[in-house]
């Protein structure tokens, strides 16, 4: 059962890339810490009916045991936000952050491969790769902010080279997104969001018991509600091809912002989502820093697309493939076939355009 929530949306959403207390190799938090953090989660976190709260604290009273400690409190964590929030000490949070730098986010796109080697990508259609992004949570909040532009210029830059005129189609691969920071990745599809001239610029959503909350692409910024999050360099540049259908990758990996970015896709005109169902963390996580410098992921909103529609679960995607090569090959497929790529006019014998719909688990 989907718990309910007091008070407003919070308006930041991050991967469960700190995972939940370990059992075996986490540090227990410090007692102020530890009683902030069941504070979080008792008054704040999605699923928090799911945890019987005063019977947790007094087992905690009681037990002396860190071992004893770190299940009692990895259980009420995972329970209590169905597995995507997490806990690490200061010193984990800094160690993880220096042994993955930002490589992994600024990897090149990768082409999906089958037994004989890489898939061609046909040259009419245009690829962009969004993995995942996290800045060091160690660095200044403005060097965080910087590296979040940075990351969003990257694949604005990637998207502005491929847009010569030619590209007829779109493809979004996020099959290896498993989440961080979702505003630099949603600032860096961006222009892509729309799906047609003057459309909605209301991309997706979080939901609490207080209401909606939107997420918004326009004037080449993100906004939450209407507050600016994130704002490219070049805000007035758009595609040559405004409209031209869009493919979306996914997979069993895709989670949390990643999903965001599915969701973000989801419901844009001419547009369909090809792969294998997400991971099913399709929630809204902040981060919290405790008063040991220690660092909580509370889970606290359920994500949305544009038309509202989603329940914090598994996302499937319009066309099933359970290999990626397949999936990318039914996706050019799918757009070499639609009319701006085909030369043919639009009619009834057209693929349809995406029909929102829950996300399924």
């Amino acid at each position: 059962m989907r718990s309910k929530q007091n008070g407003t949306v919070l308006s930041i959403a991050l991967a469960a890339m700190l995972p939940a207390l370990a059992a075996t190799a986490a540090p227990v938090p410090s007692l102020p810490a530890r009683e902030q953090m069941l504070d979080l989660l008792e008054h704040k976190a999605l699923h928090r009916d799911q945890v019987d709260w005063a019977a947790l604290r007094r087992d905690l009273a009681v037990t002396t045991d860190p071992d004893r400690q770190r299940a009692l409190l990895s259980d009420a964590i995972n329970r209590a936000t169905a597995g995507h929030g997490g806990w690490r000490s200061a010193e984990e949070v800094r160690d993880g952050y220096r042994r993955r730098g930002t490589a992994s986010s600024m990897a090149p796109a990768v082409v999906a491969t089958g037994e004989s080697g890489i898939l061609p990508i046909d040259a009419r259609l245009g690829l962009i790769n969004i993995g995942p992004f996290l800045p060091d949570p160690g660095l200044p909040r403005e060097k965080q902010r910087e590296a979040e532009r940075q990351h969003a210029r990257r694949l604005q830059d990637d998207l502005w080279r491929q847009d010569d005129g030619s590209r007829c189609g779109w493809i979004v691969d996020l099959g290896d997104n498993t989440g961080g920071n979702m505003w630099p990745m949603l600032l860096g599809v961006g222009p892509l969001l729309p799906g047609r001239v003057g459309g909605t610029d209301v991309v997706g959503h979080f939901q609490d018991a207080g209401g909606l909350q939107p997420w918004r692409y326009r004037d080449g910024a993100v906004w939450v509600g209407q507050a600016l999050r994130l704002a490219a360099d070049d805000a007035g540049r758009r595609l040559r091809h405004p409209e031209a259908p869009l493919a979306v990758l996914q997979s069993g990996r895709t989670a949390s912002s990643g999903e965001a970015i599915v969701l973000a896709l989801r419901g844009r005109p001419h547009s369909r989502s090809f792969g294998m169902p997400t991971m099913g963390y399709s929630t809204g996580n902040v981060p919290v820093t405790l008063v040991d410098g220690s660092t909580l992921l509370l889970t606290s909103t359920v994500m949305k697309d544009r038309n509202g529609m989603g329940d914090g679960s598994r996302i499937a995607p319009d066309v099933t493939a359970a290999q990626r090569a397949e999936a990318m090959r039914l996706a050019q497929a799918w757009l070499l076939e639609q009319p701006a790529c085909s030369g043919r006019p639009a009619g009834k014998t057209e693929t349809r355009e995406q029909v929102p719909r829950e996300a399924a688990r």
